[in-house]
């Protein structure tokens, strides 16, 4: 790569400040899915790209695409989300759709001339807070079918479809998100969210792939009775079942090694204080860093659960929610970011992230990279979440330098990824 480019000041800590600000109140940022909120953090931003020459617009399944460059070639896409976790933090997701319009920035600057289009997306509904949607906007833009997912109810009991159609979308035309064909290479910037890299002291993290992960809705069924009349031998507590079942999941998590698991969600239903629960649900999710480790974690937790329904005398049913498959991220790309830190003069760690991103559903489909860069103390989904400013900037400047040597490469490097795109199956 060449050496270090004249480099101007930067609006990204304000821009990270500033889109912070579009948020439903609370601590930190709530900013859901489909919400007013993310309307006008669009809308805001959608002017930050149009300053820089982009052209931008929302698609049918809710995505903002801003473009810059030729129309012509396979584009080279950056992008994260700009949903966020109800009080969540400013980085999550921001800094990989921010960080793209600042590597856009960049790359004016220094000159360049790209000779692919190049793209700035934020997906929607990344978060899965809202209506348990996970991933919808990098779905459908990758072509895969959403359209059945309207009537997923929010906590207000508002739908997806009704949601949508306040953003003037509708659900069976999400199909027409559909970009993948016209995509090359994708690569987001994105907070570790973990501590390894803050541990470690190293300020570029390159990913070497994303964890295969599993979820699931359980509901126990027990029997309601009188509190104060049932023996305490004689009760079918499905409360009761469902807190050792969740103890047993978490025991089986920690006996892995770089395994994860999680209940995040426990409902109990028709709950009063001198009744014996009857029912409750609970979500489950398992995380692992290959595809045959999930299914032994899975397969474990299911014994596990079952033993403690026999136990407690309840019923117990299981609803797969996803299930995604471990994703590597692509060799040449992460060549091409190792290479951008050194010339950053960047420290580097490789790494595999524990969290889900849009980048595992690209990674199916086109060449994929993902750059991280410090969480203080690990942490994110939160109003403490934090990464400097200077490893935000540091990223960028490291995502615009991949995107520079992209851009730049000769005919026959284009026209490669072009096969590589033609050859990939979309089903």
């Amino acid at each position: 790569m060449d050496g270090a480019p004249h480099t101007p000041a930067s609006p990204l800590a304000a821009d990270l400040e500033r889109l912070a600000a579009f948020s439903a109140g609370g601590n930190g940022v709530t900013r859901l899915a489909w919400s007013p909120e993310l309307k006008a953090a669009y809308a805001w931003f959608a002017g930050r790209c149009a300053d820089e020459g982009m052209r931008a617009e929302v698609d049918a399944a809710g995505n903002l695409v801003a473009r810059w460059g030729p129309e012509d070639g396979p584009a080279v896409v950056m992008g994260s989300h700009m949903d966020s976790v109800p009080e969540g933090g400013w980085f999550d997701g921001q800094l990989g759709v921010l960080g793209g319009l600042e590597a856009v920035r960049l790359l004016r600057a220094w000159g360049v001339e790209p000779a692919r289009p190049v793209w700035v997306v934020a997906f929607m509904d990344e978060e899965n807070t809202r209506f348990n949607t996970a991933l919808f906007g990098s779905r459908a833009f990758c072509g895969e079918d959403v359209t059945g997912l309207g009537g997923r109810v929010d906590a207000d009991g508002v739908t997806l479809a009704e949601a949508m159609h306040g953003w003037d979308r509708d659900i069976a035309e999400a199909g027409s998100a559909r970009r993948i064909d016209q995509v090359g290479d994708y690569l987001e910037l994105h907070i570790e969210q973990g501590p390894r890299l803050a541990a470690s002291g190293a300020q570029i993290g390159v990913v070497t792939g994303i964890v295969a992960m599993a979820g699931y809705r359980v509901r126990v069924a027990g029997e309601p009775n009188h509190a104060g009349t049932t023996p305490m031998d004689a009760r079918r507590d499905a409360l009761a079942a469902a807190a050792r079942m969740t103890l047993a999941i978490r025991e089986e998590g920690r006996s892995r090694p770089e395994h994860t698991t999680n209940v995040g969600v426990l409902t109990v239903e028709s709950a009063s204080s001198n009744v014996i629960p009857g029912a409750c649900a609970f979500t489950i999710d398992l995380r692992a860093p290959g595809d045959d480790r999930i299914e032994e974690l899975d397969a474990a937790c299911r014994e596990r659960l079952g033993a403690i329904a026999r136990e407690e005398d309840v019923e117990i049913e299981l609803e797969s929610v996803y299930r995604m498959p471990a994703v590597p991220m692509d060799a040449h790309l992460r060549s091409l970011i190792e290479g951008a830190a050194r010339d950053e003069e960047a420290s580097v760690m490789t790494l595999s992230s524990g969290a889900g991103h849009d980048a595992m559903v690209l990674g199916r489909y086109v060449p994929t990279a993902m750059v991280f860069v410090p969480s203080r103390d690990g942490v994110s989904h939160s109003p403490a979440e934090f990464t400097t400013a200077d490893d935000c900037r540091l990223g960028a400047q490291v995502l615009a330098r991949v995107v520079k040597a992209l851009v730049e490469d000769p005919p026959s490097q284009i026209a490669r990824r072009a096969a590589t795109i033609e050859s990939t199956p979309t089903d």
